[in-house]
């Protein structure tokens, strides 16, 4: 029985459904939940590394504006969770030259979580080797459950209007 649940959030939509199936989690298990959102420190900085020289001040700024965008998340996730009549606690971590996964891990840890859930896009081959997983670090590294809630597959582009005619056209001759 999970009595301390730990979601970690970013407002995407695999973010989101990994909030829903904790908050569903929670509830049924009468957990206290903890949704955390990251405020990666040292990838803001190596973006801007990148330009050459960059006054401190605009590093501030952006820090600044990760941090609020970072609350809005929290506060959207905690009236979701609250909607669902869930015990909840919202923090705002920021990753300090570490990973996002260090730093959800050592949040668990400090919370004693039972369980950390995660939403994961499923990147596999190549997108995964260059933009690496945070959720598959959590994974190998944590020593409680992780439950990983996958990306909605992706739909088909649907095809233009004329192309489709074309097909239409064709089959008809």
């Amino acid at each position: 029985m999970f009595k301390q649940i730990l979601v970690a959030v970013d407002g995407s939509p695999t973010g989101n459904r990994g909030l829903k199936a904790a908050i569903e989690l929670a509830s049924s298990q009468a957990a206290t939940l903890t949704v955390i959102h990251i405020v990666d420190d040292m990838q803001s900085v190596s973006y801007i590394g990148d330009m050459g020289y960059v006054p401190a001040d605009y590093v501030d700024k952006l820090l600044d504006d990760l941090r609020t965008s970072g609350r809005k998340v929290l506060t959207k996730a905690e009236a979701v969770a609250r909607a669902a009549k869930v015990d909840v606690k919202a923090l705002l971590v920021e990753s300090k030259g570490g990973t996002i996964a260090d730093a959800i891990l050592a949040q668990a840890r400090k919370l004693r979580a039972d369980t950390i859930v995660l939403g994961t896009h499923g990147r596999r081959g190549l997108r995964r080797a260059l933009m690496g997983s945070d959720a598959e670090a959590v994974l190998r590294d944590s020593r409680v459950p992780v439950l990983l809630v996958r990306a909605l597959p992706r739909e088909p582009a649907a095809a233009p209007a004329a192309a489709k005619s074309r097909r239409a056209t064709k089959a008809s001759n």
